[in-house]
């Protein structure tokens, strides 16, 4: 790159997703073993599709979530005169990209209203992605752990994003997460409350405002402070898991208690406390008793 050519930008939120677990399947491992019997190589290929076959089903339910929620246009679009279409796919539009990290994934959205007029509607998508992928990861046996978080970065290549909205997320992962949950930076916390509260006089204001509110209803706050996607919560269960809610969160507590037994006789005292604090997470909030967003976990 030389001096002259354009750099594009701007701030962007970033979703960072991580498999939790891997990096113990893999603590022995070194090279392609040499097989003296068919049983070994089967027992290795086993192997491999426990891991490997993990983070290929969490790519594949990316995949089909970015499909089905992105593209999906609602049947009441073609009830709207033809004057308001246009407005209503401004409305809609929104640019969340995916690129594959390891045994992870990143969602990135831009949030320079020149990629598009409400990029309120990306992070919605980005709340949903996050939330959905780690209630359903608890309830598959596969737990991952995230983040959500917005700073300046840049697009070397077309879905290759670099610059400090990488680095925050990752950070937030790795560091402040620490258990299967999705926290939320206190910059999308604030940007979220900007759209709330902006005092825009058209549809595109109100639409934002809406959708804002509907976002900060998906958050809750954690016992250590730091806001998380609250996917037990009424407004995610009314929206997003709907009649698979019940089913979802009883494999999750059956998983959760494994998990909690298995760490107490191991004497693992960090993931026995983990886990144990996940299940008091869905304790609190059973599916027979709705309750609203912005509370404690």
């Amino acid at each position: 790159m030389n001096n002259k050519e354009p750099l594009n930008i701007g701030n962007y939120c970033v979703s960072f997703i991580d498999l939790l677990g891997q990096r113990l399947e893999y603590k022995n491992e070194d090279l392609v073993p040499e097989f003296k019997f068919p049983e070994e190589k089967e027992q290795f290929i086993s192997k491999l599709r426990n891991t490997v076959g993990r983070i290929y089903v969490l790519q594949r339910a990316s995949q089909s979530f970015l499909n089905a929620a992105v593209g999906y246009k609602s049947p009441l679009r073609e009830e709207l005169p033809s004057n308001l279409k246009p407005i209503y796919d401004e409305l809609k539009k929104v640019r969340l990209k995916e690129q594959r990290w390891s045994d992870g994934l990143v969602y990135f959205i831009s949030l320079m209203k020149s990629d598009v007029k409400c990029p309120i509607n990306g992070l919605y998508f980005q709340l949903v992605a996050t939330g959905s992928l780690c209630f359903i990861g608890l309830a598959g046996r596969s737990p991952l752990r995230g983040s959500i978080d917005i700073a300046w970065a840049t697009e070397l290549q077309e879905g290759e994003l670099y610059g400090t909205a990488v680095v925050k997320a990752y950070e937030l992962e790795s560091h402040i997460a620490q258990y299967p949950r999705i926290v939320v930076g206190q910059r999308v916390v604030e940007f979220i409350i900007y759209n709330m509260n902006n005092t825009e006089p058209d549809i595109y204001g109100d639409f934002n405002r809406a959708l804002g509110k509907a976002c900060y209803e998906m958050l809750g706050q954690d016992v250590d402070g730091y806001y998380i996607v609250h996917y037990l919560g009424n407004v995610f269960r009314k929206y997003v898991t709907i009649n698979q809610h019940k089913e979802l969160y009883d494999e999750s507590v059956k998983f959760i208690r494994e998990q909690c037994q298995k760490w107490k006789d191991e004497r693992n005292t960090k993931l026995s406390f983990r886990y144990n604090h996940l299940l008091s997470y869905f304790l609190t909030h059973p599916p027979s008793e709705p309750e609203s967003g912005t509370t404690s976990s």
